[in-house]
């Protein structure tokens, strides 16, 4: 399959997990060697597994996915020094410790080990300096975040470092796919779902108070303590999430400066990354699903397994200020930006650092 370090996926037929077969597949630094899936998935191949996404498979990835046991009993860290996980919260509390133990390099799309303190929790245009700072041996967890959390922190972060925030409110309205395969099938087909998602405004405002923190020398963070008010709903769109955010800073800001901060935001510290995209942040008069799905693209209608840009960058209308509240919504692509393509983001710029120090 090419050049590239060898790598593991840590989960085989939802939603993320094929994200991220679609990302690897022609992956320049990444080369999939092994996919480890649940018991309904082991000893099939990828090929045979139903297909979710919106896109076409990757013909060229036809693994016979294996057991955690089997993953395990045969690991070694020379040939697969680094895995994506995508498993359910309980199983990666068992084995993403395990395969740390044995020499690995988690890069974490659940949720377990989001909020552990020796964990980093990175966007790495929004706390990068964390991974710089801070001394991670070479077997680790490393974690992306919540994919509604994403396009929160990408839009506040400049403007908190600027002027920080005092008051912030979100409502959401997360697409189908944030639930999972089996719901993204149900409402395809039509099916009632719940509009309501116990416990997302929690892990929300936890994530966004630590991403947003303050980082000392030497990556140490002080949580934000700015208020926050959350409301989070489920919608029939079958991807992408739109936020609508409303802050209040305690020094005066304008308009301009606001575009301004969301023009400069780092494009990943300037490292020529194959999934960063030129602006992280491209605003638009409007929010339109359809086109903003692939915002950050390279070429119009390219293909996303060439296209690693393609979904990876965040559209937010132009900020309007009242009353001292800065109004805007912001989209971003949930199964790419917010969960698979900001996960290889994660690992691409981990990589540079590690290569570059």
């Amino acid at each position: 399959m090419g050049e590239g370090v060898g790598v593991i996926l840590l989960g085989a037929g939802g939603l993320v997990a094929q994200r991220i077969q679609e990302r690897l597949a022609s992956h320049p630094l990444f080369r999939l060697e092994v996919v480890a899936g649940s018991p309904n998935t082991a000893g099939r191949r990828l090929t045979d597994l139903k297909w979710d996404l919106d896109s076409p498979r990757p013909i060229n990835l036809n693994h016979v996915v294996l057991s955690m046991k089997e993953l395990l009993d045969a690991y070694d860290p020379n040939k697969t020094p680094i895995a994506f996980s995508t498993l359910p919260s309980d199983i990666a509390a068992e084995v993403e410790p395990t395969l740390v133990k044995r020499g690995c390099r988690v890069y974490s799309n659940a949720s377990t080990h989001r909020m552990l303190s020796n964990t980093p929790l990175i966007i790495p245009e929004v706390n990068g300096t964390v991974l710089e700072r801070r001394k991670i041996e070479n077997a680790g967890i490393i974690c992306s975040t919540n994919c509604t959390v994403m396009p929160v922190a990408m839009t506040l972060a400049p403007i908190h470092r600027a002027h920080h925030i005092q008051n912030v409110r979100i409502r959401t309205e997360q697409s189908l796919s944030g639930g999972g395969a089996a719901l993204l099938r149900s409402g395809k087909l039509g099916e009632a779902f719940n509009q309501k998602i116990p416990g997302e405004a929690e892990k929300m405002e936890d994530e966004l108070r630590r991403l947003l923190a303050d980082i000392d020398d030497d990556g140490i963070e002080e949580y934000a303590t700015f208020d926050v008010d959350i409301e989070c709903s489920r919608v029939g769109r079958p991807f992408g999430h739109e936020v609508h955010i409303e802050a209040r800073t305690e020094s005066i800001i304008d308009e301009e400066e606001i575009l301004r901060l969301w023009a400069t935001q780092s494009s990943v510290l300037h490292l020529a990354l194959p999934s960063s995209p030129t602006f992280p942040l491209m605003v638009r008069e409007t929010i339109q699903p359809d086109r903003d799905l692939r915002a950050g693209e390279e070429a119009i209608g390219s293909a996303a397994t060439f296209d690693l840009k393609q979904g990876m960058a965040i559209v937010v209308t132009p900020p309007r200020i009242e009353n001292g509240w800065i109004r805007w919504r912001a989209f971003s692509a949930n199964t790419i930006r917010g969960a698979a393509g900001g996960c290889v983001l994660l690992a691409e710029f981990d990589t540079q650092l590690r290569t570059r120090s």
